[in-house]
């Protein structure tokens, strides 16, 4: 008789945690999925509302306590233009991805389908693969670099293809960097290549004013070649002396 008596009372206390489960689970349920973005351009707008919907057919019926974060970070990247930031549960039934915009800034001509550029954000990755160089924040020309034959690339990767990509871009985020922002005084980045070696080159930066700067092997003191280039740039004289001319940074 007490035997019957303790297994009624575990299966009461079973069927009673079952029932509170299921109506926390049923409370708890996610019902909406928020993007936080932080965005430079008009036309990430519309990827945003559509990384929004697919987020919320992905979590639908989901219970809070279960989601998978991986799903969401899976779903960014197939963005090439947003950087995963993080995951929020926002109780009872909001999740909350946020995320941010890569700026565009170069462009280099792909040699796979003529007539088409690669365009990369500062670190080299390639964002996008169009006809036209223009910017789509500002409508502006990005910074093309040019002499780079055997590139290659997909969006949402690295370029790759030449061994001098390895260093050129971490060359140029420190031109950035002591710019306070590349494009608003670069306007063409040349890759001059033919010394005896792959990282036997030149690198000329176009200003807008009409300097050239030479930059002799960046593959050796990559960092200290660029700051010395601006910090020499930017002591030239408005007025006259960055209106022609030429700097040159050697080893």
């Amino acid at each position: 008789m007490r035997k019957n008596n303790v297994l009624v009372i575990i299966l009461t206390v079973l069927i009673f945690l079952s029932g509170t489960l299921l109506g926390v689970s049923t409370v708890y349920r996610v019902e909406e999925g928020s993007v936080d973005a932080s965005l430079v351009s008009t036309a990430a707008q519309a990827e945003t509302e559509e990384l929004k919907t697919r987020l919320q057919e992905t979590y639908k019926t989901e219970s809070m306590f279960a989601v998978e974060e991986e799903k969401a970070k899976a779903l960014v990247a197939e963005y090439p233009y947003f950087r995963y930031v993080s995951f929020q549960r926002d109780y009872p039934n909001r999740l909350v991805v946020k995320i941010s915009e890569d700026a565009e800034v170069y462009a280099v001509a792909c040699m796979e389908n003529v007539g088409s550029y690669y365009i990369l954000g500062s670190n080299g990755m390639v964002l996008g693969i169009r006809d036209n160089i223009r910017n789509r924040s500002d409508n502006e020309n990005n910074i093309e670099i040019t002499g780079l034959s055997q590139a290659v690339g997909q969006k949402g990767e690295l370029l790759s293809g030449e061994n001098c990509i390895s260093y050129l871009f971490p060359f140029l985020e420190k031109v950035s960097s002591a710019l306070g922002g590349i494009r608003r005084n670069i306007l063409l980045v040349e890759v001059i290549k033919g010394g005896s070696t792959e990282n036997t080159l030149t690198v000329r930066l176009r200003t807008r004013e009409g300097v050239k700067i030479y930059v002799q092997n960046p593959s050796a003191l990559t960092l200290e070649k660029a700051e010395a280039a601006v910090n020499k740039y930017l002591s030239l004289s408005e007025d006259v002396e960055r209106l022609t001319g030429a700097i040159a940074v050697f080893d």
